[in-house]
Parts: C-alpha cells; structure tokens; sequence
C-alpha cells in the first residue's frame, strides 16, 4: 500500500506539484519568520550579557535617550544598602556626524534594505561621568574597546572632562570615513554637529543595539546637546551581587513612583512577551497560508479520486475494504503534506542562508532544529487533515458504483 500510494502521487505530477508548491510556501514563511524571532531574541540575549547592572530612568520612557531625571537622586541611590557603584549618564539622539543626518540618509538610501539598516545605525550621544563610570566593573564600553595590537586606542580619563574627546564604534569609524576612503582610527578628527571631536578609542560589542552609541563626557556632551549643566537621564547601577539586582530594583520603585529600575533580565523578559506576542500574530497570518494550502490539497485529492473512481472500484471487488482506500487516500495527502514539509524547510534554510550572508550588525535568520521540525509537523498534519475528507469519500462508494461512474 506504502508504494502504491507513493506511485500515485507521481501518476498526476502536475496536480501533486501544484499542491506540493501551494503548501511548501506557508512552510517556508512560518520557518523564515520563526528564524527571525529567534535571530531577534538572541540579538537581545546577547546584549543584554554585556549589560549586568540596573538602569534607572524616568518612568514611562521607552528608552534613556527620553529621559529626564532628579540628579540629586544618585546621592540617594548611593545610600541604599547592596550598592557597590552609581554612575550618571546623559543620553540624546546625536546630531548630524560629520555633516551627514541619518534621517536624510535613510529618506535618500536606494533600497527599503539600506534605509532599515541607516535608520536603525542613527547615532546616539552617551554622556558620561567619567570618574564613575571607570570604577565600575560591568562597564560595556570601557570592556569593549579594541585594545593593541589592534589600533583601538584608549578609553575616555579624567584629562578629557570637558574636552571635545569621543569614543567611537568600529562600525562608525567605517561608516563615517575619512575624504579618501579610509576608516576612522583615533587621534583623527570626527564632526558631531557643529564641533570636530578627537578621535580617542574605537569599540566594537558586536551589537547592533549597543555599537551606535558615540562615548564622551557628561559636561561636553550637555554643552554640545544645550542641555542644562545637571542634566541627567539615567543612573547605572551596580550591586555588590547581581542576585540582589531585583530586591533593590522592587526598593526603588516603592521609594520613587517616578523612577523606573530596569534590570536586564526585566528588559530580556519584557522583549520576549512582547515577540511571543508577534509570533502569535505571525502564527496567525501564516495560517492563512497553511489554509490555501490545505485547500489545494483538498481540490488535489478529490479530482484524484474522481478520476480513479473505477480504479477504487476495482480495488474494492479484489477484497480492498473500506477502511483499506480509506488508510490508502489518506496516505497519499500524508505523503504529500511531508514532501511539501521537506521542500519547504528546505526552502527556508537557503533563504536564511542568503539573507545571513547579507544581513550585518549581530541581526540572524536562526533556523533551528527545533523551528524546521515545528514547520515539518504542521505541513504533515495540514495534508493528513486535508486528505481525510476526500478519503472518507472514496471509502463510501461500493463496488460497483464505482465501476459504473461515469465522470
């Protein structure tokens, strides 16, 4: 029976094609936008690594580029028990770098590809006390510096308070070139609005989420920004142990209603309700899909079956029971379900491939063992579903109805 119903598949090649197409495309788009969740939520994982302490900032605000708080309060934070370091940071939308607005660069980028990529590389001011930060222990920037024999320069000292002295990515000092083409190295000149910056340190974290930041120090970057000289978006804060990152987290948003502590366990828990959430809409759309494709299997099998009507027919007079050309159709679309399932994972891999080999900035299609074997499932239980109403008719007719159709 196993070959037989294999057989039959390849006796139509067209109609089966078709049906093997129709669903072998949900299966590829469930398979590529599963990769892409899972590619996002490493890429969040990742970062999230290389940021170990708590974040405060002013309640409400989705990022500490929009936030304003009290600078007084890192006197208060210093004071509560289990806090080993406090850090204050001053963060804005950078303006103009080296005369170029990211804004424009995108609107003008040829492909809607190489504006998502410039929209997403706009740089962003990080200024910093710099005394504070370098008593931490889990600083991202200062760990991230490229450090010799590589030309990566040193980080931001107490001797560029105030100066106009900047910490750039590896990925901005390529972006940014100099007039004949070159990158970026330190001890050369970068225009940030209207004041040149001296190159002093390049940093590579291999986040697209953390590698567009451009590093200075809080007084120089509140003068070039016009903002007031206190001005202070965020506290870093650092715990004697990571595990009392929560309590103190809980301590702080009971004391101050308008500060948010965010630890980045909290941010990695957070972005994942939030893709669970996208995958499910995904899941939703896509099912659409799995649904045209379960009604072309459906159309498949039933003109298969109407034309094989005096086939079935004479099965049935050689001994062939219901149940038999009832397991027999329903083999078939089983069959066919698989090899869409095979094609379209197939299908994904490559497209995954191709899209990584062009993709930059940590961004990955992860396919999965277990995404390829979810999309393989679904494709064999949409052609096993889709085969069993067309089997049930089959397994109806008797003997002779069926030698005597006449289509």
């Amino acid at each position: 029976m196993y070959r037989f119903a294999w057989r039959n598949l390849f006796s139509r090649p067209i109609r089966s094609g078709l049906a093997l197409i129709g669903l072998s495309i949900p299966v590829f788009g469930v398979v590529g936008l599963m990769s892409l969740s899972n590619g996002l939520r490493g890429l969040v994982g990742d970062t999230v690594k290389q940021v170990q302490g708590v974040m405060l900032l002013r309640t409400n605000t989705p990022s500490p580029v929009f936030s304003d708080i009290d600078p007084k309060l890192s006197d208060e934070i210093r004071k509560l028990p289990g806090v080993k370091n406090v850090a204050s940071e001053f963060w804005r939308v950078a303006p103009p770098v080296d005369n170029t607005s990211m804004v424009l660069r995108s609107l003008a980028s040829g492909s809607t590809e190489k504006r998502l990529s410039n929209f997403l590389d706009s740089p962003v001011v990080l200024g910093m006390n710099i005394s504070e930060h370098n008593r931490l222990d889990s600083a991202v920037y200062q760990r991230a510096l490229i450090k010799p024999p590589s030309i990566g320069g040193r980080f931001l000292e107490e001797s560029d308070r105030g100066q106009n002295r900047v910490v750039l990515s590896k990925k901005f000092s390529i972006q940014y070139p100099n007039l004949d083409g070159s990158p970026k190295r330190p001890g050369e000149k970068i225009k940030i609005g209207t004041e040149d910056f001296e190159i002093v340190g390049l940093y590579e974290t291999k986040s697209l989420l953390l590698d567009v930041v451009l590093v200075m120090d809080i007084v120089t970057a509140r003068r070039l920004l016009k903002a007031p000289l206190d001005a202070t978006s965020a506290l870093y804060v650092e715990m004697n142990s990571a595990r009392e990152n929560e309590r103190f987290s809980k301590t702080v948003e009971d004391r101050w209603s308008e500060i948010d502590s965010r630890g980045m366990n909290e941010i990695e828990a957070s972005f994942g309700d939030i893709m669970g959430q996208i995958d499910v809409l995904l899941l939703m759309a896509v099912g659409l899909a799995f649904g045209v494709g379960a009604i072309g299997i459906v159309n498949t099998m039933i003109m298969s079956i109407m034309e094989r009507v005096p086939e079935i027919g004479v099965l049935r007079t050689n001994g062939w029971s219901s149940r038999q050309i009832l397991s027999l159709i329903t083999l078939e679309s089983l069959y066919l379900g698989t090899v869409s399932g095979i094609f379209g994972c197939s299908l994904a891999i490559i497209g995954c491939w191709v899209a990584n080999f062009y993709l930059k900035d940590g961004i990955r299609l992860i396919p999965t063992p277990t995404i390829l074997i979810e999309g393989l499932v679904l494709s064999i239980l949409t052609g096993m579903l889709a085969g069993m109403y067309p089997a049930w008719r089959a397994s109806r007719w008797s003997p002779m109805e069926a030698i005597r159709y006449d289509p």
